[in-house]
């Protein structure tokens, strides 16, 4: 399958989870999602600046690309998803970041 598939590029879809989909938060993660008819999810991830420079950031993203490549669970559930990385991503291991993502995604109503 192609990874291509599985983003959120436009501006315009963001804004739109935004207005219209519901909202899940804990101490890592902000997470829009929006129930859609495709039979697998998208993702788009948001890291603001205000956690770091470009180094931080980047690493981040790796690392929440990391944990929703590997949740076959997360891909099946036929949702957009926007994550935001809050503060408390900084300096975060895997482990912690996944079973905080887990935990998110297992108490969604779509």
């Amino acid at each position: 399958m192609s990874k291509l598939k599985y983003k959120i590029r436009a501006g315009w879809e963001y804004r739109y989870i935004y207005r219209n989909g519901r909202r899940k938060a804990n101490r890592y993660f902000v997470l829009y999602y929006l129930k859609t008819n495709l039979g697998y999810s998208r993702f788009g991830i948001s890291v603001n600046r205000k956690l770091g420079g470009a180094v931080k950031r980047n690493r981040i993203k790796r690392l929440i690309r990391e944990i929703i490549g590997l949740r076959d669970d997360a891909k099946q559930m036929g949702l957009d998803m926007v994550i935001i990385a809050r503060e408390g991503m900084i300096g975060v291991n895997y482990k912690e970041a996944n079973d905080a993502f887990g935990n998110l995604i297992a108490h969604l109503e779509a």
